[in-house]
């Protein structure tokens, strides 16, 4: 991929955040399958390790998860216009929906197969959430971290059988694997 002209890669970057981008209702990290789909299993672009990093600074970055995935993924294949377009391509496809949507609202507000629809869109983001999950799992006892598998397990329990918020589950785990690296690095020093 990357030896094939700017053009191309520019079409292709173009083409595919159109596609991530009317596939991932629901946006954060459903569009992580589809990008893994697109960069990683069909173009060989990079690897999912490198995804997960892309992941990680897209999500602490300011800004939409899935804009910064565009820019990140589009600056690696193609630099500063890669990200340009990749940008566009991602903004472009809710821009005209929510536009449409907006003229339309009235007709759509209480149609019931918009609502069906709808649902359905639900239990699809909810698959893709789930694959999401899979995957970061696997890459984490891949790595054969014992603290992330740790951490893995703690969170999951405690957020679905203990109900703790999400918001004080993540400051503990950043905490405790900040303290975690930096007691490594001082004993390693």
């Amino acid at each position: 991929m990357l030896d094939r002209s700017l053009w191309y890669r520019l079409f292709w970057l173009f083409r595919a955040n159109v596609i991530i981008s009317c596939l991932a209702v629901g946006g954060g990290y459903v569009i992580i399958p589809l990008i893994k789909k697109q960069f990683i299993d069909d173009k060989r672009v990079f690897s999912f390790d490198d995804l997960m990093e892309m992941a990680a600074v897209a999500q602490s970055a300011p800004g939409a998860i899935a804009i910064n995935m565009a820019a990140l993924t589009g600056y690696r294949i193609a630099g500063f216009i890669g990200a340009a377009v990749s940008c566009v391509g991602s903004i472009l496809p809710p821009l005209i929906i929510m536009s449409v949507v907006a003229i339309c609202y009235e007709q759509l507000v209480n149609n019931p197969q918009v609502n069906a629809a709808l649902k359905g869109m639900t239990a699809a983001i909810a698959a893709l959430m789930i694959n999401v999950v899979i995957d970061m799992g696997k890459n984490v006892v891949r790595n054969k971290e014992a603290l992330g598998i740790f951490l893995m397990l703690a969170v999951f329990a405690a957020a679905f059988v203990f109900n703790v918020n999400a918001i004080l589950l993540i400051i503990v785990s950043v905490i405790t694997y900040t303290l975690f690296v930096r007691i490594c690095h001082k004993d390693g020093a």
